[in-house]
């Protein structure tokens, strides 16, 4: 049997971070309901339209928004619906993305008894100042509380997110920051670079000079964390993500190697059958109801697709890529063919090549689209 990898949105958080350009907003407990019953009727509706009974699901992610913002009779209700509807491999890694404020005792419970094996935490600072500077509602202690209890209940594979290059941080209060979460060894930590986007809060108090950005210390805080959690026994298998050994996220690495997955609820995207869609936003819930799958824009995936999307998304791990690979895929010579570009990029430091992959350099990740650019 094939595998499959599936992700599940839940629109819904219990308040809007400010940097957040995410498919996500605050609702009420009716609106809730209404999702979760669409979501639940479309795996139905998936699992006969792709005959997903033939696939062994071997990862499952659900985020959002934060999922655990549903109540607990409908969190329990989907959780069921999932773990009852595929075939799952003996290795599944199934992750539920939480925010430290929006678990309860019984949702951790209701947790723990389903299939989900590992947890991710959206902590992003440990300082308070950052925290209310993000928009953040939780504390760092409603955050070590959440996590011991977590622990207690068994969560053997934990991550937690970190965020770097937050207005008025500086390199000490970062330091910290990362040597907090590095005394709870969580078996993963994903440390992200703030990007302030458009239509975000932020993005209109950055417009009018109320925040800053300061690329140059940002970079240094980068540096700083690769460094570190190296020291420790993380290994960075991609620009944003450390593991502990064995604990790399099995399912974001389906789409950094472009495997197939199929994406639930509203706006959610899916690479399967060789070809990109994805699900409608506000229609979502309407055509479900009407008895239709609620796909929007498809997309063939091309040649020409796959190939820019190996370029893009493998050379952000670092294990990079396969160059023969590469060219039995795609029928090139990616070295003669890129003969000119291969030789400037080596001479500045930004890619090395290393047991037949072509993989970036701590430098050449600090520019990765200029390097990209090179190859598309």
């Amino acid at each position: 049997m094939k595998n499959l990898g599936l992700y599940f949105h839940i629109p819904f958080c219990n308040s809007k971070c400010l940097y957040c350009d995410f498919d996500s907003g605050i609702s009420d407990y009716l609106h809730k309901k209404r999702y979760a019953n669409a979501l639940m009727k479309e795996i139905d509706m998936a699992i006969t339209k792709y005959s997903l009974n033939d696939y062994k699901i071997d990862t499952v992610f659900i985020g959002g928004g934060t999922p655990t913002s549903l109540d607990e009779d409908l969190l329990q209700n989907v959780l069921q619906k999932i773990d009852k509807s595929f075939n799952f491999s003996d290795n599944l890694e199934y992750t539920i993305e939480m925010n430290p404020n929006s678990v309860t005792d019984e949702k951790i419970e209701i947790i723990r008894e389903s299939k989900i094996n590992r947890v991710s935490i959206g902590l992003q600072s440990t300082n308070m100042r950052e925290l209310k500077a993000l928009g953040r509602t939780h504390t760092y202690e409603e955050f070590l509380n959440t996590y011991k209890k977590l622990r207690n209940k068994g969560f053997t594979n934990i991550s937690i997110d970190l965020m770097m290059g937050i207005p008025n941080q500086d390199f000490k209060t970062y330091e910290e920051n990362l040597r907090n979460i590095i005394s709870l060894m969580p078996e993963h930590i994903s440390a992200y670079m703030l990007i302030i986007e458009e239509d975000t809060p932020f993005f209109d108090m950055y417009e009018k000079g109320i925040i800053s950005v300061d690329d140059e210390l940002t970079l240094k805080l980068y540096e700083c964390t690769i460094n570190k959690l190296q020291q420790y026994g993380y290994n960075q298998y991609e620009f944003s993500n450390f593991a502990k050994k064995g604990y790399e996220c099995k399912h974001n690495i389906k789409y950094w190697k472009v495997e197939e997955y199929l994406g639930f609820g509203q706006n959610a995207h899916s690479l399967f059958g060789e070809k990109r869609f994805e699900n409608y936003s506000d229609e979502y819930i309407n055509r479900i109801e009407k008895g239709e799958l609620p796909i929007n824009n498809v997309q063939e995936h091309t040649k020409k697709d796959m190939y820019e999307e190996w370029i893009f998304l493998k050379l952000r791990m670092n294990e990079g890529i396969y160059i023969s690979e590469l060219d039995k895929k795609f029928d090139i010579n990616f070295k003669e063919k890129y003969a000119g570009s291969l030789e400037k990029l080596y001479k500045e430091n930004l890619i090395q090549e290393y047991d037949k992959y072509l993989r970036l350099t701590t430098k050449g990740i600090e520019v990765s689209n200029t390097v990209f650019l090179e190859f598309i």
